[in-house]
């Protein structure tokens, strides 16, 4: 197997994993997560990202309530909305993350005063620190997944985002761009169907 295809298999194999055992991942692995993390691109090699692991039962359990919380209050705020039971179902799931042995909240630097005046609602895009982040979370599941762990990034529960910054003492300059969660797995899921290259791409020759 050419190194291509290896590592074609790594990523075909990897999965998002939501289902743990309680067993904890040992710091010396998350650091070898973060350090595949940090080799990611960066926008203008500034390496704006940043990684809190959370571990502690109380920490988590406080950061699942925000997003609860939060949730609650935007779905009784839309209770008239004709969709809103779907959003219901998917709202149950989003403080999911509480019961991993680790979550790791990757941030990234806001762009600064100077840059939202040169470039307005571009800033962000421009600046890069948010797709370099998201590259960097990207490295660090395909590590987790070689080094036997699980791994789930999450989303949803950004809605709590102010908040969740909050807890974990990130300070006004940083944002918050996903949960992964992270464990030993005590699943297997299958894998899911793949849309072929052809429909996703186009080539302009």
């Amino acid at each position: 197997m050419s190194e291509g295809d290896s590592f074609l298999s790594v990523v075909r194999g990897r999965r998002s994993v939501r289902r743990f055992r309680t067993t904890p991942v040992d710091k010396e692995r998350i650091l070898r997560l973060i350090e595949a993390a940090e080799w990611a691109p960066s926008a203008g090699n500034r390496q704006d990202w940043f990684f809190s692991v959370v571990t502690s039962p109380n920490v988590k359990r406080r950061m699942a309530e925000a997003v609860a919380r939060r949730w609650k209050a935007i779905v009784d705020a839309n209770r008239t909305s004709g969709s809103i039971e779907e959003v219901e179902r998917y709202v149950a799931h989003f403080d999911d993350f509480a019961e991993a042995p680790a979550v790791i909240l990757v941030s990234a630097r806001r762009p600064d005063a100077f840059q939202q005046h040169l470039l307005g609602n571009d800033a962000s895009a421009t600046f890069g620190a948010i797709c370099s982040a998201a590259m960097a979370a990207q490295n660090l599941m395909l590590a987790a997944h070689v080094m036997g762990l699980g791994s789930c990034c999450m989303t949803g529960a950004l809605a709590a985002r102010e908040e969740l910054g909050e807890i974990a003492e990130l300070g006004p300059k940083r944002e918050i761009v996903c949960l992964i969660a992270v464990g030993w797995r005590d699943e297997a899921p299958p894998a899911p169907n793949r849309k072929p290259a052809s429909e996703i791409a186009r080539f302009w020759t």
